[in-house]
Parts: C-alpha cells; structure tokens; sequence
C-alpha cells in the first residue's frame, strides 16, 4: 500500500469514536517499525504503532479505546470545516461524513462516486 494513501485517512477506535486523520506515516528502518501520527478533532497530534492498527481499508481502525483531549466548541466547529473541505464527502441519503477516496458510505451503503 502505498503511504500517499494512508495521509488523510480517518482513524476510528474500537468503540467506533472517531480519532482523528493520518497526517503523516514515519518509517524506523533501524528497528524495522512503522507509525502514523493522527490529528485529532482538537488538533492534537498523536501517535500510533502499527502494531496497534486492526485494519486499514477506507479508514484506518484501531485495536484500542482512544481517551481524545476535550477541546473548545470553537475548535470543533473549525475543525469540522476544514476536514469536510478537504478529505470528507457528505452521503446525499444519508448525511454521514465519509473520507474522499470512498466508494461507498460506511452507514448506508451508497455509492458516492456518482
């Protein structure tokens, strides 16, 4: 897989919260190791192991429960903006936020390449 498609991708824990986006991936050749750092909604950055990734698809799920920095409203509000520019498609059925590069919506099943 190539790393271009990971950038952007949203991170979801496993109760289904949304973490955040991959912002970049860093390779540790000297221990033969990879890492995603994620912004998160309150534009904290984190990072995580690819040990603790479950799967990467349309989105990037994790093996754990992520505990996310409370944030402002006004941070969440701009946030929102700025991702639903920049790597979300809105489902015209259904209203869920979806990453760009996807064929389908996660809630409804839509096609949103149309």
């Amino acid at each position: 897989m190539p790393i271009q498609r990971l950038i952007g991708l949203q991170v979801i824990d496993t109760k289904g919260s949304l973490v955040g986006n991959v912002k970049d991936v860093f390779l540790d050749f000297t221990n033969k190791d990879i890492s995603l750092k994620v912004e998160t909604k309150g534009k904290v950055e984190m990072d995580f192991a690819w040990n603790d990734l479950q799967s990467v698809e349309d989105v990037v799920l994790l093996k754990k429960q992520v505990e996310l920095p409370s944030s402002s409203p006004e941070d969440k509000l701009d946030s929102t903006k700025e991702h639903t520019n920049q790597t979300f498609v809105i489902c015209p059925t259904c209203g869920a936020s979806s990453p760009a590069r996807a064929k389908f919506c996660a809630k409804c099943g839509m096609d949103l390449r149309s």
